[in-house]
């Protein structure tokens, strides 16, 4: 791993509380950490990652979730699925299978049947803040959550990946939310749609590979660190080729400044590693 930056130069950007910020100086966040946690993890180097862990475990709400941080501690909860993840990792099955069992009661809300935008309604997926519409990527990464835990069987599992199933775009490739608006189709998300196929696995192989084709296809309109490392674990997942991206990803991470967001190094920092972090 010399050929590229390393996980633990990242803990330069370390704050006093032992978390990480999105961007340096800022206050600290659970994405960041977390992510970041997982990338010193696949680097081989769990011990470097203490202060996160101490930060993330601190954090946490009685209920086995994690919010944003302390101070907004009841939003985004949606990164209680990356706690299940990272707890995984670490061995820490206790506090996993409290933040799982979060996860299974956390829901999305169902909204009446309207033809304008052309969803199934009544599935229930995961939001990204409480009392809400479920989306794509928290869905996703419950998903990925539940699959590291054992119970990608779960119905609550079943029904995520139906939903994901009908928010796919009829011509490929998945928005956040919606697939079609005022009889429109949306355009594609490359980032979202790695993540969706990520988290349907080897459920529904006709989709999984029609989207895989679509990723490869569009693999040289990837721009940012963030969408290029989900592209990557994606493709890689399903033994797609990842040369061309995994040098792009390199050269993003060498060119980064101050200004550089810490999750998308992170998760990019992931995706260059040949350890497998977000899927068994």
């Amino acid at each position: 791993m010399s050929h590229r930056l390393q996980p633990s130069s990242f803990l330069g950007y370390l704050n006093p509380d032992r978390g990480l910020p999105y961007t340096p100086g800022a206050p600290s966040f659970s994405e960041p950490t977390l992510l970041m946690t997982l990338a010193l993890i696949a680097d081989g180097r769990t011990r470097d990652a203490g202060p996160l862990v101490e930060w993330a475990l601190k954090n946490r709400n009685s209920d086995g979730s994690i919010g944003l941080n302390h101070e907004f501690s009841q939003e985004g909860l949606w990164n209680t699925s990356l706690l299940a993840i990272t707890m995984h990792h670490l061995g820490l099955q206790t506090e996993r299978d409290s933040a799982i069992d979060f996860i299974l009661s956390f829901r999305s809300v169902r909204l009446k049947d309207s033809p304008e935008i052309g969803l199934d309604t009544n599935l229930v997926g995961w939001p990204w803040v409480t009392h809400t519409f479920g989306w794509v990527e928290p869905t996703s990464w419950a998903l990925l959550s539940l699959e590291l835990a054992g119970k990608s069987n779960h119905p609550r599992a079943v029904e995520g990946r139906r939903l994901l199933e009908d928010r796919c775009i009829p011509q490929g490739g998945w928005n956040y939310g919606n697939k079609i608006v005022f009889a429109h189709p949306l355009l594609p998300f490359w980032d979202t749609t790695a993540l969706a196929v990520l988290a349907l696995a080897d459920t529904n192989p006709e989709l999984t590979n029609a989207n895989l084709d679509l990723l490869e296809k569009s693999v040289l309109e990837i721009r940012s660190s963030y969408s290029g490392a989900m592209a990557c674990l994606c493709l890689a997942r399903f033994n797609r080729k990842t040369e061309e991206l995994r040098d792009r990803i390199t050269i993003m991470l060498a060119e980064g400044n101050e200004g550089s967001n810490l999750a998308h190094s992170a998760l990019a920092l992931i995706a260059l590693s040949p350890k497998r972090m977000l899927t068994p």
